[in-house]
């Protein structure tokens, strides 16, 4: 009785063990994302107890496989013909033997072995047991990922994940201006985007296919980068795991998306196109001016004088003409003035009432940036006479501007040789953003629910302390060095340094002291790599709006934090931890052994197994 139960009973549990370990813990989900490995708890109890069944499960099943061996020789039908054939039916060798016997038809028919197709049905169903149950340990194995909490772990205060970065309370309690030079010189250096800090996610909605994103950006493994040289769409930056552990739940942070194009036509302008002519420039028109009523402005910096041209590169000379939009601009009157035009907060109306308008967000029109540019690649002091191994000069400068050629000319201080026309590229850029909260993914990298946020605190020195929108931060980045004076502060460089054509220092012949060398250029800045540069210019300052490259801030009371970081009790990390993958063997392909096996053995048990 004891062995009919085993034999029916026992390889049929092994199988439905199986299939639950296989549907549950060995199914890669193709929803991951990043390259991370997630699994349930308990993986070590899993695996060692699958081990442990498996290897006991064979010895018992042999115990209940007797018991219908015995059942079935006790009938006249099934008797042994020998005492060698009857020790070959209750050895595993044995069994061996006479199947290949059976198979093979050889010898005399009272010694190959039983000839009945049962007993050859009962020696292969022993076969599969002795075949599944080995390669079913091949189909997992251990590896380190993620397990989600769950229960009273996941409400627990030590399950809210600590993050790295800005949320609703200090988001404006930093410095603009401190902002934006942090910026620039990360975009200076972007001849490779950082990723954000910690666990470095960047979200993506559901339907997007991460794998498909343009540029050279990085979102199928960890940690993700932005693209370098091409826009995006809809992504969310927040806070990020300190401990690299991903995180489900809601969290604050900025979504955003941006676009770059070249322009070779004045008309094809938004803002530029009502740029005015240098005759019809006015006295307090020289730095600039605003437009299309009070919503943009048109910003000049000139950097023709050898006080600028002569820090970056001597042979080169360029005026840029940018504009932007900003509605409603509020000039400072005093310092008690907020910036309110320029932050994620609702714009103050001129005028009586104090009335407010929402600021431009992902839903409303895209706000532009368009840049001109004029250059002027010369071969002065680039003659042998003048350098030793002087650069060879590249003069090309495709897709310029026609109707804007000459609309500046350099400026040749000794007036030794007549002003040059400049020729022009152009680039216009739009972008949409928004910062407020939405529910995080972190197994799949999405962001769902999206709530933008219109009530963003404001700075301990509300005047000054403002995390500009990205639409406003970016011309204040790339132009920052040039902020206090734009006739004579050298920008230029920066540009050039973004897409990697850094000045080179040349030895000028005659001078035998340290430091006798002239920084030359040895080409153009073209559209193609402008439009990579304000690109990359994007790129960071997203990064810097949500992170802030990790420098410290000043809250409203005036106490001083080193860093940006804090728990988020909306959200839950996940926990680092062992978990079950696929092995080298398909789970598949062990369950159709053992599963035949289970079958076999239940009919065999049923029919033999509890005779007497």
């Amino acid at each position: 009785m004891i062995r009919g139960v085993v034999i029916t009973l026992l390889p049929l549990g092994l199988a439905v063990y199986f299939l639950v370990i296989w549907r549950l813990y060995l199914v890669p989900d193709s929803d991951n994302a990043n390259g991370l490995v997630f699994g349930r708890a308990g993986a070590n109890a899993i695996y060692y107890s699958w081990f442990v069944l498996a290897s006991v499960g064979l010895t018992i099943f042999v115990y209940g496989r007797e018991g219908v061996e015995e059942g079935m020789l006790n009938r006249p039908k099934w008797s042994a013909l020998n005492p060698q054939h009857l020790r070959d039916h209750v050895r595993v060798d044995g069994w061996l033997r006479a199947l290949m016997t059976w198979i093979l038809l050889r010898g005399p028919s009272n010694t190959r072995g039983p000839t009945s197709f049962t007993w050859m049905l009962l020696g292969l169903v022993t076969l599969l047991g002795f075949i599944g149950l080995p390669l079913s340990g091949l189909t997992m194995e251990f590896e380190t990922g993620y397990q989600p909490l769950s229960g009273t772990t996941a409400s627990s205060a030590d399950s809210h994940p600590t993050v790295l970065g800005y949320n609703k309370d200090n988001w404006n309690a930093r410095f603009g201006f401190d902002t934006t030079k942090r910026a620039f010189s990360r975009w200076k250096e972007s001849s490779r985007m950082l990723p954000p800090p910690g666990d470095g996610v960047i979200y993506t909605p559901p339907e997007v296919d991460r794998s498909s994103l343009a540029g050279s950006g990085e979102f199928t493994k960890l940690p993700n980068v932005l693209p370098r040289d091409a826009g995006v769409s809809n992504l969310f930056l927040a806070p990020q795991s300190d401990t690299g552990a991903p995180i489900d739940g809601r969290s604050w942070g900025l979504v955003f998306s941006y676009e770059c194009s070249i322009v070779t036509r004045l008309s094809d302008f938004t803002i530029l196109s009502h740029r005015k002519k240098d005759a019809e420039l006015g006295s307090t028109d020289a730095w600039g001016y605003d437009v299309l009523g009070p919503n943009a402005t048109i910003e000049i910096y000139n950097q023709t004088y050898s006080a600028a041209t002569g820090s970056f590169a001597n042979n080169l000379q360029a005026v840029a003409e940018v504009g932007y939009h900003w509605p409603l601009r509020q000039k400072r009157m005093s310092s008690n003035t907020p910036a309110s035009t320029q932050c994620y907060n609702p714009i103050g109306i001129p005028g009586p009432g104090g009335k407010t308008m929402p600021y431009p967000g992902m839903n409303d029109d895209p706000q532009i940036l368009e840049i001109i540019l004029w250059q002027n690649l010369s071969s002065k002091n680039t003659n042998p006479d003048q350098v030793d191994s002087p650069p060879t000069l590249d003069f090309a400068l495709p897709d310029t501007i026609p109707e804007l050629l000459g609309a500046y000319n350099t400026h040749e201080e000794r007036n030794t040789t007549p002003p040059t026309p400049m020729a022009a590229i152009g680039v216009k850029c739009t972008s949409t953003s928004a910062v407020g909260t939405a529910n995080l993914d972190g197994r799949r990298a999405i962001f769902t629910d999206f709530t933008r946020s219109d009530d963003t605190p404001v700075g301990f020195r509300s005047s000054i302390q403002c995390a500009e929108r990205l639409s406003i931060g970016v011309p204040h980045t790339i132009f920052s060095p040039a902020a206090g004076n734009r006739d004579t502060a050298e920008w230029l460089s920066g540009f050039y340094a973004s897409v990697g054509k850094v000045a080179q220092g040349y030895s000028q012949l005659g001078h035998n002291f340290i430091g006798g060398q002239v920084p030359l250029q040895s080409s153009y800045l073209r559209a193609g790599e402008l439009r990579r540069s304000l690109t990359r210019a994007y790129g960071l300052y997203a990064l810097q709006l949500v992170y802030n490259d990790g420098v410290g801030y000043v809250d409203r009371e005036g106490g001083y934090h080193e860093a940006s970081e804090f728990v988020n009790g909306e959200a839950v990390a996940y926990r680092r931890d062992t978990v079950l993958v696929p092995g080298i063997v398909p789970p598949a392909v062990a369950f159709v052994f053992l599963g035949l096996w289970a079958v076999g053995s239940a009919c065999f048990g049923v029919v033999y197994g509890f005779r007497r």
